[in-house]
């Protein structure tokens, strides 16, 4: 017997609603002013509502705030790596597919560097911190697997290790992007040689 959900009542959705225009206004001011000009009067201002309405959703403040816009953005990557992982061809393509959402993640100069320069400093624990990696973790390492049962990619792989020692090749990567010292095709090219010792 299957349940069905119930909708959330109009309270609920208009606390989201306005929780969610706050995320949008700190993703907003920091792709005018960068994370140093995240203040709460920019936010309220771009949000609209009143001091007390931020606090109410975001009681711990600034913080807070950029906690949850750097959560968003790691979710937002995590489905669209998704997409595109699901999309390409072979284990190779799959984790490239997986490489270049993340650099374009970081090529992107409304959001790019907090998400990876200065947001990983300001989350460095708590349940925002590592949505994206761990996910892309879990990504690489099954496409790994299936590589070894389906395509002839050498048994003794440990897919666990090379996934993780993947992402954080990812995650280098991504901060020269995001700091403008590397170019996505750079680092794309770059992945892809990294890929190819793999056999």
């Amino acid at each position: 017997m299957s349940k069905t959900i119930p909708e959330p009542r109009l309270r609920e959705r208009n606390h989201l609603r306005t929780r969610e225009k706050l995320i949008d206004a700190v993703l907003e001011v920091i792709a005018e002013h960068g994370v140093d000009g995240v203040g709460i009067n920019r936010v309220l201002h771009g949000a609209g509502v009143a001091r007390g309405t931020l606090y109410a959703h975001f009681p711990r403040g600034r913080d807070e705030l950029l906690r949850a816009a750097y959560a968003r953005l790691s979710h937002q990557l995590v489905a669209r790596t998704r997409d595109a992982v699901s999309s390409a061809e072979g284990w190779r393509g799959q984790v490239l597919a997986h490489a270049r959402e993340v650099f374009k993640l970081a090529a992107d100069s409304r959001t790019g560097y907090f998400y990876n320069v200065s947001g990983p400093a300001l989350v460095a624990s708590g349940r925002e911190s590592g949505i994206g990696s761990g996910a892309g973790i879990l990504m690489i390492e099954e496409t790994l697997k299936e590589a070894q049962q389906v395509n002839g990619l050498e048994q003794e792989l440990d897919s666990r290790v090379t996934a993780i020692l993947l992402v954080g090749a990812l995650r280098e990567a991504a901060v020269e992007v995001a700091a403008g010292n590397l170019s996505v095709r750079r680092a794309s090219e770059g992945f892809e040689r990294l890929l190819g010792s793999l056999t």
